[in-house]
């Protein structure tokens, strides 16, 4: 049996304020509001310390809130107000029976998972939500649920390592002097709008050449799926990745990320990966503690024509040194220029790749060292939106890896190979210079086959049946044929209505679909009286015009 009771924790920080929202709040409130509740909220379940009172546990809660302004921020039209003293609603879960220590993790995770799975209301609600499980008066665990407007991973990690030691009145480090508002009045200073106005060009670039998923499947995607983990170690790999940074002046971080890009590129037969990695934009030891949602993409583009994993390396150091170096930008100009390089290409920019080297986080406890070469288990399913991510728990010590992975681009099986084989790439690495043709051999990746009706246009690899189940949505039924010439563009023609119109519609439809894309071009026919409907072509922008979405229009010689 279980009874829940409601009570608040009260914080007082610096009086009531207000003022512009941060580029991370603006990102992260566009976000909450639009995807689902398990991947823009976090859960962090933790231990009480014995015999602590709920008063105490109640009291910490509030010094938390206290400290931080982002845990006080509500969002609103561009604004947040920033509450300078009130209350936090608390729930409390008085477990009546005896449960065990894996009993009570598991009654937490699921009153998380509850809490998790709630949309924030960033207009009236505070960015955090706790909960306490008791048991005879004791409490034992505790819940915190955190919007991704309040927080990143680093963010939230400073949190977590301030509340183990507020919840046992241990002495805390002033907080970082920085709070959102400051953060927000720096980003509008000039030398930061040219830093960001950077950043968009960049992405333009790169957006306008690089694959629009690096995993091309016909199933649409299912955005609250959950995602299997995996979790790969190694202390050999350890030792193995110094080994080739120190050869190939690049760091830990990206010698694995280029391991990850270089086997996914060679699995996709793509000569170009792209990869978005999550950069916390902490460069500045003033900001290294900052609490609030600072991280952004750093778009990696990196090309694989390269002889060796070596130069791979070099190749994706570069890449990232150019990626994080623009990973600061106003979300919304840059939804509009994703949205408008999706129009042009006929494409829709997926974030199915992601990386994340989360290896200066420390883990709180040490766990007993790998066994064996490679050691691999699979941990609970959890929800992330990707078709593949990576995160580096530690790369010092021993190679400590998790992998998010869609089942629909691998199997547990396949995901096993592609996780131990990143690490075997990493081992063998220190041994010699391993030539891009052995990769597969060394890693046990192969290449996935891209049987008839694929074809490979604008970087992308595209299956022909599903940019005809595309127009066949776009159109309605009306009749229609997709060609794929010799110069790799696919014509639509379709016996009626606007090349616009097609566009628009197929332009909607795309996302999910990353084997399809639009047309390149657009021939509308209206059927002569006796004639097949294709022999006479009219194409129409309003009269007279024939369409071609590769970036210009041209008037029909037809």
């Amino acid at each position: 049996m279980e009874t829940v009771i409601r009570i608040t924790a009260c914080y007082a920080g610096r009086p009531t304020r207000h003022g512009p929202v941060t580029m991370g709040q603006a990102n992260m409130a566009r976000c909450v509001l639009r995807d689902p509740p398990l991947h823009m909220n976090f859960r962090e379940t933790r231990p009480l310390p014995p015999e602590t009172p709920l008063a105490s546990v109640v009291e910490a809660v509030g010094r938390l809130l206290s400290r931080h302004e982002s845990l006080r921020a509500t969002i609103r039209s561009g604004t947040q107000l920033v509450s300078g003293s009130g209350t936090l609603p608390v729930e409390v879960h008085v477990i009546e029976e005896q449960l065990d220590e894996h009993g009570l993790d598991e009654r937490a995770e699921e009153i998380g998972l509850r809490i998790q799975g709630v949309r924030f209301d960033v207009e009236n609600e505070l960015p955090i939500r706790v909960a306490v499980v008791t048991h005879e008066d004791t409490p034992l665990r505790i819940v915190f649920v955190l919007s991704h407007t309040c927080v990143d991973e680093v963010g939230l990690a400073t949190v977590m390592r301030e509340w183990e030691r507020l919840v046992r009145g241990e002495a805390v480090p002033e907080p970082c002097p920085t709070q959102p508002l400051e953060m927000a009045l720096e980003e509008k200073a000039p030398s930061a709008r040219l830093r960001t106005a950077a950043a968009l060009r960049h992405w333009g670039t790169q957006l306008a050449r690089v694959p629009q998923s690096m995993f091309a499947i016909d199933e649409t995607a299912d955005p609250q799926a959950l995602r299997p983990r995996l979790r790969v170690r190694s202390a050999v790999a350890g030792e193995a990745l110094g080994a080739v940074a120190s050869r190939t002046g690049a760091s830990r971080s990206v010698v694995t990320l280029a391991a990850l890009g270089t086997l996914i590129g060679m699995r996709a037969s793509q000569r170009t990966c792209v990869v978005a990695s999550l950069t916390s934009n902490r460069i500045r030891p003033e900001v290294r503690d900052y609490v609030g949602p600072l991280a952004q993409d750093a778009l990696i583009a990196a090309d694989l024509d390269v002889p060796t994993f070596d130069e791979a390396v070099r190749r994706f150091r570069t890449a990232s040194l150019t990626g994080y170096q623009h990973s600061r930008f106003d979300s919304t100009a840059l939804w509009q220029l994703i949205e408008a390089v999706n129009a042009e290409r006929g494409v829709n920019f997926a974030r199915d790749c992601v990386f994340s080297d989360m290896s200066g986080v420390a883990l709180a406890e040490r766990e007993p060292p790998p066994s064996g070469d490679v050691e691999c288990r699979w941990l609970p399913e959890a929800s992330f939106p990707a078709h593949l991510a990576l995160w580096t728990n530690r790369l010092e010590d021993e190679v400590d890896l998790t992998f998010w992975i869609d089942p629909r681009v691998m199997s547990r099986a396949e995901a096993e190979t592609f996780g131990t084989g990143l690490v075997r790439l990493l081992i063998e690495a220190a041994k010699r210079v391993i030539s891009l043709p052995e990769v597969p051999e060394v890693s046990g990746v192969t290449p996935v086959e891209h049987g008839p009706g694929w074809v490979y246009t604008d970087s992308c690899w595209v299956n022909l049946e599903a940019v005809d189940r595309l127009v066949r949505e776009a159109v309605r039924g009306r009749p229609h044929h997709v060609v794929h010439d010799a110069d790799g563009r696919l014509t639509c023609h379709v016996a009626s209505g606007t090349p616009e119109e097609i566009h628009a519609a197929c332009l909607a439809l795309l996302p999910g679909r990353t084997s399809a894309m639009a047309p390149h071009h657009y021939v509308v026919h209206r059927p002569a009286p006796g004639d097949a409907w294709l022999r006479t072509p009219v194409v129409t922008e309003g009269h007279g015009r024939e369409l071609d979405f590769s970036g210009t229009s041209r008037v029909s010689s037809q």
